[in-house]
C-alpha cells in the first residue's frame, strides 16, 4: 500500500514559524499528510495517462484545499501555508485545474516528500508464487482501518438507509484471486498502463469484499441527466475485465444499439407529420435502419471504405466506439467546434481513432457515416422540439441549468438527458421482470444489468416484447454475454 513521509526541514520549518502551542505545528501537518495520503491512494484507482506519464497523482484541488486543516488559529490552511513559503509537498502540473474550476489537479511530489509502495504491479511481480498467494490472503490493519474509514457512512446507517443509499454486489474472492494472480503473471491483452491501473482497482475491490463477507457495497449516485452512477470503487467505476472476474460466474444482458434504437421509435411520427412523403419511413432512415438491422453488414461496409481492408476486431471495436460517441453527440468533423453556449472543444472522434487523421478523415467522409449521422440528425431535432412543450422536463433542465451555473444546455445535452432518462426507463422494466423471475441482479451498468443465472431464450423474448410495447421502442433487444 502507498506511504508518504515529509522530510524533516518542512517540519522544522512549520514549527519555527508557528511553535506555540507546543506540538500543534506536528499534529497538523501530520492529519495534512494523512488527507494527502488517503487522495493519493485513491488516485491510483484510476491514474490517467499524464499522471502515470510523469509519476503523479490525480486529486480533485477542492478537497485537497477545504479538507487542508488550519493552523496559526485557522489563518492559515496547512497546504496553502507550505505552497506560499517553498515547502510544497506536492506540485500541480495541470494548469488548468485551480480550486475555482473544480478541475481534478495532477499533483506532483516535490523534494519535500518521499513516496514508497507506488507500484503495486511492479511489487507483485517481484514475489515468489507462494508469497504472492500469502500477500492475496493476508488482511493487514492497514487495509483494515483504509476500509473502516471508506465504509463508516454506511455503517452509520440504518437497514432501511442502507437499502436505498447503496446497492451492493456480491464478490467471488476465490475469481478475484485468480484473476489477479494472472494479472501479475502476464497473462492479459492489458498495456503496462492498464495493467497498473487494473491491479489497483481488484486489490480495492479484494479488501473492500475481505473485510465485509464477500460484499461490495457501493452508494447510489442518481444524476439529473438520468443515469445512475456510484461513488468510489464500484461495478462501473472499475474495467469491465475485472468486473466480470469478481461478479464470479454470471451473465450480462444489455439493450444493443440502446440510443439508435430509441430514437427510431420517433422516426414514424417524424414521418406522419411530413407534408411531402416521397420516401418512407425506412427508406428516409435507410442508414440507421441498416445499422439495427444488419450492424454487420453496415460495419463491413464502413471498415472497408476507412481502412481499405478486411474487418478486423480490432478495427470493429473502433468504429463501434466512433458510431457510440456519434450517438451521443459527437460532432463528424476534424477539427475543433463551438457549441451552442460558445465553447470551443475538439470532436472527441480524435480520441477514438487515436489522433489517427488518416482513418478519421475516411470516416468523416464515409457516404453511410454521413447519411447515418444526417438521419440521426434529423430525429434530434424532432425529439427535442417534441419535448419542448413538456413542462416537467424543461422545469427538471432549469432547476440543473441552476445548480451548474449554465445559461442553457446544448442541443446535444438535451438529447443525452432524454435518452438517458428513457434507457433508466427500459432497464428498469428488465431488472423488474428479471427479479420477478427468481433471478439475481448482480449489477447495474447503465444499458446493462447482470444476473446470476441465465436467462431463457422465452423469457427473453418474453421481456423484450414487453420493453417495446410499453416504450414504443420497436428495436429494443438485449444482447448476452456470459461472465
Amino acid at each position: 500500500m502507498l506511504t508518504i513521509e515529509y522530510v524533516p526541514s518542512v517540519l522544522a520549518a512549520l514549527e519555527s514559524a508557528f511553535p506555540k502551542p507546543p506540538n500543534r505545528a506536528k499534529q497538523q501537518l501530520d492529519k495534512y499528510l494523512a488527507l494527502l495520503e488517503r487522495l493519493m491512494r485513491f488516485s491510483l484507482l484510476k491514474r490517467s495517462p499524464l499522471a502515470h506519464k510523469y509519476n503523479a497523482y490525480d486529486i480533485p484541488l477542492t478537497k485537497l484545499i477545504n479538507g487542508s486543516p488550519t493552523i496559526n488559529n485557522k489563518k492559515w490552511r496547512v497546504h496553502e501555508w507550505l505552497g506560499k513559503h517553498g515547502h510544497a509537498l506536492v506540485k500541480n502540473i495541470n494548469k488548468s485545474a485551480n480550486n475555482i474550476t473544480k478541475e481534478i489537479a495532477v499533483l506532483k511530489p516535490t523534494a519535500n516528500l518521499i513516496v514508497k509502495n507506488d507500484n503495486l504491479l511492479k511489487y507483485l511481480q517481484s514475489l515468489t508464487a507462494l508469497e504472492l498467494d500469502a500477500y492475496l490472503n493476508s488482511l493487514t490493519q492497514d487495509w483494515q482501518d483504509l476500509v473502516a474509514d471508506y465504509q463508516s457512512h454506511y455503517h452509520s446507517l440504518s437497514a432501511k438507509d442502507r437499502k436505498s443509499q447503496y446497492f451492493t454486489s456480491p464478490v467471488d474472492i476465490a475469481a478475484l484471486k485468480r484473476y489477479m494472480t494472472g494479472l501479475v503473471q502476464g497473462s492479459t491483452a492489458l498495456n503496462k498502463y492498464q495493467q497498473e491501473n487494473t491491479i489497483v482497482q481488484a486489490e480495492y475491490v479484494l479488501r473492500l469484499a475481505q473485510v465485509s463477507n464477500g460484499l461490495l457495497h457501493q452508494k447510489i449516485d442518481k444524476k439529473a441527466f438520468g443515469r445512475t452512477y456510484y461513488e468510489g470503487v464500484s461495478v462501473l467505476s472499475t474495467r469491465k475485465e475485472l468486473r466480470m472476474a469478481f461478479l464470479g460466474t454470471s451473465w450480462e444482458y444489455d439493450c444493443k444499439s440502446c440510443s439508435t434504437s430509441w430514437k427510431m421509435a420517433f422516426a414514424a411520427e417524424w414521418h406522419a407529420q411530413k407534408k411531402s412523403r416521397k420516401l418512407d419511413v425506412r427508406q428516409s432512415f435507410a442508414a440507421m435502419t441498416l445499422y439495427l438491422e444488419d450492424k454487420e453488414a453496415f460495419f463491413d461496409a464502413v471498415i472497408l471504405e476507412v481502412y481499405n481492408s478486411q474487418p478486423t476486431q480490432e478495427c470493429k471495436d473502433t468504429i463501434k466506439s466512433a458510431m457510440t460517441a456519434l450517438g451521443f453527440g459527437a460532432k463528424l468533423s476534424m477539427g475543433t467546434w463551438r457549441s451552442d453556449t460558445g465553447e470551443e472543444s475538439q470532436s472527441s472522434l480524435f480520441e477514438v481513432f487515436e489522433k489517427d487523421a488518416v482513418a478519421l478523415k475516411r470516416f468523416i467522409d464515409c457516404y453511410l457515416v454521413k447519411k447515418f449521422n444526417a438521419e440521426q440528425q434529423t430525429l434530434n431535432k424532432f425529439i427535442v422540439a417534441k419535448f419542448s412543450v413538456d413542462a416537467v422536463w424543461q422545469a427538471e433542465m432549469a432547476a440543473e441549468q441552476q445548480r451548474k451555473k449554465v445559461k442553457q444546455f446544448s442541443s446535444a445535452q438535451k438529447i443525452v438527458w432524454l435518452y438517458q432518462h428513457a434507457e433508466t426507463i427500459m432497464m428498469d422494466m428488465v431488472r423488474a421482470e428479471v427479479k420477478k423471475s427468481g433471478n439475481t441482479v448482480l449489477a447495474n451498468v447503465h444499458d446493462a444489468v447482470v444476473v446470476r443465472n441465465q436467462i431463457s431464450a422465452k423469457l427473453l423474448a418474453t421481456i423484450e416484447r414487453k420493453v417495446q410495447q410499453r416504450t414504443g421502442v420497436s428495436y429494443f433487444r438485449l444482447g448476452e454475454t456470459g461472465y
